[in-house]
């Protein structure tokens, strides 16, 4: 998710925009820069885990439960790309 929001922030597109037109283009950005997008997204991850619980240790039912819940997306888009 915070991968492609980077790409379409890049291209400066919105998802609905993407077709077959700007499809290279697209696959080109994520040849070239794929690994800053995954990088940058971790740290977006570890960034919207720490404001939910802190500084803590999140057990993997935590964890879970907070993909169930839809948590962790929530603080994911609060964050802004740049």
């Amino acid at each position: 998710m915070q991968m492609g929001r980077r790409l379409l922030h890049e291209m400066n597109l919105q998802i609905e925009q993407i077709n077959h037109r700007n499809f290279h283009d697209a696959n080109l950005l994520i040849d070239q820069k794929g690994e800053d997008y995954f990088n940058d997204s971790v740290r977006d991850i570890q960034q919207a885990l720490q404001k939910l619980y802190g500084s803590q240790d999140i057990s993997l039912q935590q964890l879970s439960a907070t993909f169930r819940r839809g948590d962790l997306i929530e603080k994911l888009q609060q964050i802004e790309i740049s």
